[in-house]
């Protein structure tokens, strides 16, 4: 029997968040070799244009309803989180019955919030439990669960599918699900204490010593609790709106953001792009493109070494170094063309380099977007409720890497078929030089020092 310390630890809680996130990005992923065969076998359609509109619009529901999700406002992290994962469990069982497009599409939806709920809740529990010192680590080792439900996802589907069935292909998900709730049950919260809003209660304070017709505030907080709560903090969707605007008028934390949208939307556009490339200019087959699809994926192993990095020298430098990798990288991508010698191992090796971009720059991102909140914390406190406002930065977060996932196939897929390959390649290589300059300038980064600054002022 696991010990109460240890049901309370770091390790656990980054534990239990990681199996959440590979159990989200497997069961992501299981359908998508699956779904054309699916709408042909079950739903009953025959035009192949047909399947190919549905087959993209219910990957794409998953990437629209995600983009809803946004941070809980509970005290408590274990009841949304729980919550969120039984709607995971229905969802996956309507998709694995449905025998209609509606059903399919109503199931692709629900899917796509409650995984949203899932990631918001649980990045803020570890944020919350790990704390911002070690956050670089903690984020390193759920980036490499990602990897792990990207690398999984598609082949154990196909596989499933091809020798036991269409049912067959969920069991996985469904065993998954069942044990990140059991999971989840047992991680022990630590008590967060709300944030006093000192800057109102000295200011309320003054009023009543400076004017005698200002009725005098009780001196025992326990006597009127909620009168005392209505008088010092502003109304919810007051707080709401301010820790918003806080968020989105940060050119730190929105560069952030804008860095996460475009790596994401590279990394989901070789999704769409790089199979029919390779067939209609190589001739590959198949084995070859799941081939390069490991050379992409599996640098992302390393994300934990990207996260000590981080927590040891600060976000700046493995979330530049990721960025001047790629912009290289997809310039040289862009070369390889029909006529091109050995244009595998080529693919491959650049490939790997991306892969090694988003090892180095994904995990760090967040932890710099997670640094920029808790100096605004700090330099507010209890200006923002007595919950701040981390919550709601994942959710913007997690709005943001799933808007990603939504746009990043359909941007670049109508890319390449309006202008070729080498002018997504060129494009994307763009788009990461510009980030990489506005983020030179806005991106402070941290220390170790900084770190433990913000967790002595939390």
């Amino acid at each position: 029997m696991l010990s109460r310390s240890f049901r309370a630890s770091k390790t656990f809680t980054t534990f239990v968040v990681s199996v959440a996130v590979f159990t989200d990005i497997l069961l992501q992923n299981l359908v998508v070799p699956v779904l054309p065969y699916a709408l042909h076998t079950r739903v009953g359609l025959e035009d192949e244009a047909d399947i190919q509109k549905w087959t993209s619009i219910l990957l794409a529901a998953f990437g629209a309803s995600l983009m809803v999700g946004c941070g809980d406002k509970l005290p408590s992290r274990r009841t949304p989180f729980v919550l969120g994962l039984v709607l995971v469990f229905l969802s996956t069982l309507l998709f694995a019955l449905a025998s209609d497009l509606w059903a399919l599409l109503t199931a692709r939806i629900l899917e796509g919030f409650s995984t949203a709920i899932v990631h918001t809740v649980g990045y803020t529990l570890l944020n919350e439990v790990v704390g911002v010192e070690h956050l670089g680590k903690a984020t390193g080792y759920t980036s490499m669960a990602l990897s792990f439900g990207l690398l999984l996802g598609p082949v154990l589907g196909g596989v499933l599918y091809e020798y036991c069935g269409y049912f067959q292909v969920f069991l996985p998900a469904f065993g998954l699900i069942a044990m990140e709730i059991i999971l989840r049950m047992m991680v022990i919260e630590k008590e967060k204490k709300p944030i006093p809003p000192t800057s109102q209660s000295s200011s309320s304070t003054e009023a009543t010593q400076k004017d005698p017709l200002v009725h005098e505030i009780p001196s025992d907080p326990a006597s009127h609790p909620r009168e005392l709560e209505s008088l010092l903090q502003p109304p919810a969707t007051t707080q709401s709106a301010s820790a918003y605007k806080a968020l989105l008028t940060s050119p730190r934390f929105v560069m952030t953001l804008a860095a996460l949208l475009i790596l994401n939307s590279i990394a989901n556009g070789f999704d769409s792009t790089l199979v029919p490339y390779i067939q209609e200019a190589f001739h590959m087959p198949a084995t070859q493109a799941a081939a390069l699809f490991l050379a992409l994926a599996a640098p992302m192993l390393l994300a934990p070494i990207s996260g000590w990095l981080t927590d040891r020298y600060g976000a700046r430098l493995p979330i530049l170094s990721g960025l001047t990798l790629a912009i290289p990288s997809q310039i040289l991508l862009s070369l390889v063309s029909k006529g091109a010698t050995m244009p595998f191992l080529k693919l491959a090796v650049l490939l790997a380099i991306m892969g090694l971009t988003f090892a180095l720059a994904m995990a760090p991102l967040q932890v710099e977007a997670n640094f920029v909140v808790h100096q605004m914390e700090k330099e507010t406190p209890g200006g923002f409720g007595s919950h701040g406002i981390l919550a709601r930065a994942i959710g913007l977060m997690t709005t943001v890497i799933s808007a990603g996932g939504f746009a990043g196939p359909l941007y670049a897929g109508f890319v390449r078929v309006s202008a070729g390959w080498k002018a997504l390649e060129l494009l994307n290589a763009g788009l990461c030089a510009g980030i990489l300059a506005f983020l030179l300038l806005s991106t402070g980064g941290f220390k170790r020092k900084d770190t433990q600054d913000v967790e002595t002022a939390a």
